[in-house]
């Protein structure tokens, strides 16, 4: 029997699924779940990243991301939700900082995390921010992760990241991929977790984007003084 993908764009977990058993759990009773079954991986990844078709065979605009102002509705079931944001105050090679707001949905409590490096990069705090917040939270927790990071989203959203590890941890152009040791740190946690991506525009007024972007800057200040 020809093996099926399922493409989520809208549910508790989006991204690609090859078992109508996960794809199922990522969308039966989530209000407004948008999905689709293909014959073919590369359909499947063409769906999920394109605009849709309407009636009459034109595109329609792509779902707006998530804003500071108006984001999407949370998946039902989060756990957690977390924000994280990276600073450097001379990119590359300065002193960066990094820092995650965490929010436990079923308490109500909030933890702040933050950390610093002397000679690092934006990137890097951006990921290490991800990294240290998500390894947090329990093996099986369902995350909504807030970031304003492009490069850590797309890693998953535009599926850059398990190209790199069929190339060997290359780039489509054959050069190296930065920062793999965080990468690879990266994929295990959020592997063992079921993380939504939540783009937002920093410095938009976000509260509790604002609140990261102060505890990295603070740890960034520190890290230039040891």
């Amino acid at each position: 029997m020809a093996k099926k993908f399922y493409a989520v764009k809208r549910g508790r977990t989006t991204g690609l699924f090859t078992a109508w058993e996960d794809c199922a759990a990522a969308v039966q009773g989530f209000q407004g779940a948008a999905y689709k079954g293909f014959m073919t991986e590369a359909e499947a990844r063409d769906w999920l990243e394109g605009a849709e078709c309407g009636a009459d065979g034109t595109k329609s605009p792509a779902r707006r991301t998530a804003s500071a102002a108006e984001p999407d509705p949370m998946p039902v079931g989060t756990d957690y939700i977390i924000h994280t944001d990276g600073s450097c105050l001379r990119n590359p090679g300065g002193p960066g900082g990094w820092a995650a707001v965490i929010e436990n949905v079923a308490t109500g409590a909030v933890e702040e995390k933050s950390g610093g490096d002397p000679e690092t990069t934006n990137n890097r705090m951006e990921l290490t921010a991800a990294l240290m917040a998500v390894s947090s939270v329990p093996a099986g927790a369902r995350v909504a992760l807030y970031t304003d990071s492009q490069y850590l989203k797309n890693a998953f959203t535009k599926f850059w990241l398990p190209a790199w590890k069929r190339r060997g941890w290359k780039k489509a152009d054959g050069q190296p991929v930065l920062n793999r040791d965080l990468w690879m740190q990266i994929d295990a946690a959020f592997a063992a977790r079921r993380v939504q991506f939540y783009w937002i525009k920093g410095h938009a007024g976000n509260p509790r984007n604002e609140r990261c972007d102060e505890l990295a800057r603070a740890a960034a200040a520190e890290a230039a003084e040891r």
